[in-house]
Formats: structure tokens, C-alpha cells, sequence
């Protein structure tokens, strides 16, 4: 085996780990360096693309949302508590530091009118979905040129 064909199926295996697609939306870190990837859970309606994002303990100052192309963004930092300066930790579990999670979104949506919603620690994003062209019949009107 050579090395360039190793390289390669190593980083087939990175992309696996690294993006995650369900359904419309696929996962994305592409940078790497976030302290930690919230968790988050995506479902779709009728009428919209729903993306659901945990974000315990950050207030609505310290997170960003950033829309490009089809492409969502959350970015932000989760502070740690300030417990004082005389403790130590027996067991130090949640995730603190900046964090970082991209959506790449597929379909009729309409990225122009997507919402964020910070309550209770979830990070609620809707984007609504295009009305369906495919399939309807429409008149097309025929423009005529004079001579």
C-alpha cells in the first residue's frame, strides 16, 4: 500500500467521524478546533426544517447564528462557573469553551427567513421550506416580437 492511498483512506475515515448526515441536514466540523460539539437534533414538517441545538448554561450574548449559501452556523462560548478559587474538582463532566456546529441543509428551503430561538437552553432554528415547484402546471405567457 502505498502512502498517498493510506492518506486517503484516513481521511475518509476523519470525514466519517467528522460529518454525520440525517435526512435533509448534514453535520459538519470541518475546522476542528471547538472545545466541544453541543448536541443537537434535527426534524422537518410540512412547512419547516427544524434544528434543535443544546446549549445549557449560555445566555443569548454569547452565541451567534450565521447563515451562507446552504450552510447554518452556531458559534459560541460557554463560560465555567466561577465556583471561587479555593476548590478542587472531584469530577469535572460538562463541556465548557468555545463551541462551533455547522448544518449543511438540502433542498427547497429558504435561507433568507431562518429564525433562532434561545429558551431554556435549547437554541431552537427554523427555516422554512419553498413552496414545491416541481410538478405544478403553470401558464407561460408568450412574448412576441415585432418586426
Amino acid at each position: 500500500m502505498s502512502k498517498t492511498s493510506g492518506r486517503k483512506k484516513w481521511e475518509r475515515e476523519e470525514d466519517a467521524v467528522l460529518q454525520e448526515r440525517v435526512g435533509r441536514v448534514m453535520f459538519l466540523d470541518p475546522f476542528g478546533d471547538p472545545a466541544f460539539l453541543p448536541p443537537a437534533d434535527v426534524n422537518e414538517n410540512a412547512g419547516e426544517l427544524v434544528i434543535r441545538v443544546e446549549l445549557p448554561g449560555v445566555r443569548g450574548n454569547e452565541v451567534a447564528v450565521f447563515v451562507q449559501g446552504e450552510n447554518i452556523e452556531v458559534v459560541g462560548e460557554k463560560k465555567r462557573d466561577s465556583c471561587g478559587s479555593d476548590i478542587s474538582f472531584l469530577c469535572l463532566e460538562r463541556n465548557f469553551g468555545n463551541f462551533r456546529r455547522t448544518f449543511e441543509t438540502t433542498g427547497c428551503l429558504n435561507m433568507g427567513l431562518v429564525k433562532a430561538v434561545l429558551k431554556d437552553g435549547v437554541l431552537v432554528l427554523c427555516i422554512p421550506k419553498c413552496e414545491e415547484q416541481r410538478g405544478k402546471r403553470r401558464r407561460v405567457m408568450v412574448a412576441t416580437e415585432e418586426e
